[in-house]
C-alpha cells in the first residue's frame, strides 16, 4: 500500500512521522464513548488546499464541534500551485489510521480518489525586497551617504494561504548592515506568525571621498592640484579610514603611495611633523587686506593645521602660527 502511495503523490520520507507526531501533539484523539457514529460526514471528491499542507478539513465537511477537533489534522504537504494530487482511498484510510482518526472512518465511506489542488498565493518577492530595503534604510545611521541595496530571491517559493499577510524584518544578530547581509523576516496573518524567513542581500554604500588625480611617491608633500571629490564605494571601510575633505589631506605629507584615483586613506598620510623644530621657514602675515612674508624658526614640531611657536630671528621675540604644510606658516593679525 505504501508504494502505491508514493507513486500516487510525492512521498517525501519522514513526513509522515513529522505530520502524525504534530497532529498528535496539537490534537486530542477522539474521547471513549464518545458519538461520533451518530454524525455522517462526506468526503469530497475534488478539495482545494490553500498553504503548505492538506489537512482534513480541506477533504470532508466537518460540522462545527469536529471542525474544531480535526479540521486541522495534516493529511499530506500540499501540491505546488498548478499541480494536482491524487489521494487514493487506500492512502486515506492509512493515514486516518495512522493519526489516530480511525473512528473517522467509521462516519462516511472513502470515495476511491481525491484530487487536490493548490488555491494558495506565492509570496509576493516584490513585498519581501521593499521590506529589507526599508529596515536597511531606516536603521542605517542618517547622512551615511547613498546606499545600494540588492536583494536576493528567496531560496524556495512560499504559499500564503491569501494575501492578507505583513512582513516584519527581525534585528540581525551582528548588528550588520553592510555588505553581505542576511535578516530574519517573520511573516504574520491577523496577528499570528504564519512562517519565518531567511532574507539575503548585498548592501552597498556609497561616499564623497578624497581621491587622488594621479600617481603620487611616498614622503611627497600633497597639494591642492594632486586631490580631487569622487563619489566611490567605501563598503569595506570604515568612516575613520576615509578621508571626506581636502582640507584633511593637502600640505600633509604621504607614507606611503597613491595610484591615480585611489582613495585617501589615513594610513596614506605620515604621522611625523611637517615642521621639524629649529626649522626656518616662510611666515605669512596678513592684516586687513595685506599679506607680508618673512622668515622665522620652529620653536617646536609642527602638524598640518595645528599651531606652534615661531621665533622671529631679528627680534628675538616668540609667536604663534598656524601651520600650512611644509614650508610656511601664517599668522593672522
Amino acid at each position: 500500500m505504501l508504494q502505491r502511495c508514493k507513486k500516487e503523490m510525492k512521498y517525501k520520507p519522514g513526513l509522515g512521522l513529522l505530520l502524525g507526531l504534530v497532529w498528535l501533539v496539537g490534537i486530542a484523539t477522539p474521547a471513549q464513548g464518545e458519538e461520533a457514529g451518530k454524525v455522517a460526514l462526506a468526503f469530497r471528491s475534488a478539495a482545494c488546499a490553500a498553504g503548505e499542507y492538506i489537512t482534513l478539513g480541506d477533504l470532508v465537511e466537518l460540522s462545527p464541534d469536529l471542525a474544531q477537533r480535526y479540521g486541522g489534522a495534516l493529511i499530506w504537504s500540499a501540491p505546488p500551485l498548478g499541480q494536482i494530487y491524487t489521494l487514493t482511498r487506500e492512502f486515506l484510510a492509512y493515514r486516518l489510521t495512522q493519526l489516530g482518526l480511525k473512528d473517522v472512518l467509521d462516519l462516511a465511506p472513502l470515495p476511491a480518489a481525491i484530487q487536490v489542488r493548490q488555491t494558495g498565493v506565492l509570496l509576493d518577492g516584490e513585498k519581501v525586497s521593499a521590506a529589507f530595503r526599508r529596515y536597511i534604510q531606516e536603521h542605517s545611521p542618517p547622512g551615511r551617504g547613498d546606499l545600494k541595496i540588492q536583494v536576493y530571491p528567496l531560496a524556495e517559493p512560499f504559499l500564503l494561504p491569501d494575501n492578507q499577510v505583513t512582513l516584519e524584518m527581525l534585528p540581525p544578530r551582528q548588528g550588520k548592515l553592510l555588505g553581505e547581509v542576511t535578516l530574519e523576516m517573520v511573516v504574520m496573518r491577523q496577528g499570528q506568525p504564519l512562517k519565518r524567513l531567511k532574507v539575503s542581500g548585498m548592501v552597498r554604500l556609497e561616499r564623497q571621498v578624497v581621491c587622488a588625480v594621479k600617481a603620487l611617491a611616498a614622503q611627497e608633500l600633497v597639494r591642492a592640484e594632486d586631490v580631487q571629490l569622487c563619489r566611490r564605494d567605501v563598503t569595506e571601510l570604515t568612516s575613520q579610514d576615509f578621508c571626506t575633505a581636502v582640507d584633511q589631506v593637502i600640505g600633509r605629507t604621504l607614507a606611503r603611495k597613491l595610484s591615480p584615483q585611489e582613495i585617501f586613506t589615513f594610513q596614506h598620510l605620515s604621522n611625523q611633523p611637517l615642521i621639524k623644530k629649529g626649522e626656518e621657514v616662510t611666515v605669512v602675515l596678513e592684516q586687513d587686506g595685506m599679506t607680508i612674508t618673512t622668515k622665522g624658526v620652529a620653536r617646536e614640531e609642527g602638524h598640518q593645521g595645528r599651531a606652534i611657536r615661531m621665533l622671529n630671528p631679528k627680534s628675538k621675540k616668540e609667536f604663534q602660527a598656524l601651520v600650512v604644510d611644509a614650508r610656511t606658516v601664517q599668522v593672522k593679525l
